[in-house]
């Protein structure tokens, strides 16, 4: 059994994924294996696959499989967790990688009995296609490290599922997750066993990270960076960063399935970063632990829905009507101001300091995950950045 499954999905998108593979076979480890579930329709990297970058598939660490049954993003990362069979997990994107750290830390939460070891994030890279409203191309092909990180932390799960309830599942920061985190995979065979699935509605990493919060009792969060979250010109993460990332619920293969299936009430029924954080992580908790469903702060939810998408504002009204008995007009009224006056701080201070990399370190001119990866390495071994456990014992 490997030590850490690196688990993959992706669809239509080769020239991400085969960047991501290069990043992720290049740590000379025999105790990792990398998933790759492919639902692509183009098929360009299965060709790629066995054709000039065969090389690959000749590593044995790596477990390509093709999909060619319809899917959506919910079931291809169901698919994938299914295929692994590492002691730990750790999910990402396609355009994204890991780091040495992530195997560090792996080893020794198997060593210690952790169940997981999760992350704040501070290194990040943008591909070169990646654009913002504010800083446009000012992030493409950028990647920016941490200058320095601090101790690593014990925390425990039930307080942070509660804060999470409070600002409405919005951001898995806070959280044990097994996305850009490290999770014992007996965990989610536990999840899968109970639920059906190992993720439910329409985010994965909402919905992983809900799930071992209900799960989990202590845990270990680090600023040492396990992996390199990538964000692209087509991702979720780059939509949203244009603000594109919206929509109806049948525009989206992530959403539209759920018209049918069902979709959370009070959640309004449109596609955005919010609605679907909230969806998942409500359909999750519902399925583990439904007594702490009432404590979702829904009118946070609608708060952020009117303020950052009022071209929905019926339907964001419809949802607002159907938990009138579990929130009040004068809460959303207060959660509203607290957002504006939120976005007029975040714009002051960004017009303080209006340069795209508002004072982070960043290395330029880096194409591709793989070449953020090694300069990444590089860094971190010039500057001592390395996984170092807590100081206390689990």
């Amino acid at each position: 059994m490997p030590l850490l499954s690196v688990v993959v999905p992706t669809h239509n998108r080769a020239d991400y994924a085969i960047s991501c593979i290069e990043a992720v076979l290049r740590f000379d480890v025999a105790d990792i294996e990398l998933v790759m579930t492919d639902s692509s329709s183009d098929r360009r990297l299965f060709d790629w696959l066995h054709g000039d970058f065969a090389h690959f598939l000749a590593d044995p660490r790596l477990k390509y499989v093709k999909i060619d049954e319809p899917s959506n993003l919910t079931k291809n990362h169901n698919d994938a967790v299914a295929l692994a069979s590492g002691e730990y997990v750790c999910v990402i994107g396609d355009d994204d990688c890991i780091t040495a750290a992530a195997i560090d830390a792996a080893r020794w939460a198997s060593a210690a009995g952790v169940p997981a070891v999760s992350q704040t994030v501070t290194a990040t890279y943008a591909w070169p296609d990646f654009r913002s409203r504010l800083a446009r191309t000012g992030h493409a092909a950028r990647l920016y490290v941490p200058r320095r990180v601090g101790p690593a932390v014990w925390r425990n799960a039930a307080p942070d599922l509660t804060a999470a309830l409070d600002r409405a599942f919005q951001a898995t920061d806070g959280l044990p997750r097994c996305y850009h985190g490290i999770v014992r995979r007996d965990l989610l065979e536990q999840v899968r066993e109970r639920t059906g699935a190992y993720f439910h509605g329409s985010s994965p990493d909402m919905s992983g990270a809900v799930a071992m919060a209900c799960l989990v009792e202590r845990y270990c969060e680090v600023e040492t960076p396990l992996t390199i979250p990538g964000v692209s010109g087509g991702s979720n993460s780059g939509r949203s960063a244009m603000n594109t990332h919206k929509g109806d619920l049948s525009s989206e293969t992530q959403t539209s399935g759920f018209e049918e299936r069902g979709w959370v009430k009070g959640v309004p029924r449109f596609f955005a970063v919010e609605t679907v954080w909230a969806h998942a992580g409500l359909a999750t908790l519902e399925r583990l632990k439904p007594d702490l469903v009432p404590g979702f702060n829904f009118a946070r939810l609608l708060a952020l829905c009117r303020v950052r998408h009022p071209d929905f504002a019926a339907v964001v009204d419809a949802a607002t009507a159907e938990v009138g008995q579990v929130t009040s007009d004068l809460a959303v009224a207060r959660e509203v101001r607290l957002e504006k006056w939120s976005r007029i701080k975040y714009l002051a201070r960004r017009m303080t300091n209006p340069t795209a990399a508002n004072g982070r370190r960043f290395f330029p001119n880096l194409m591709t995950v793989a070449d953020a990866s090694r300069m990444y390495e590089d860094y971190a071994g010039r500057q001592n950045i390395a996984f170092v456990p807590p100081a206390d014992p689990f």
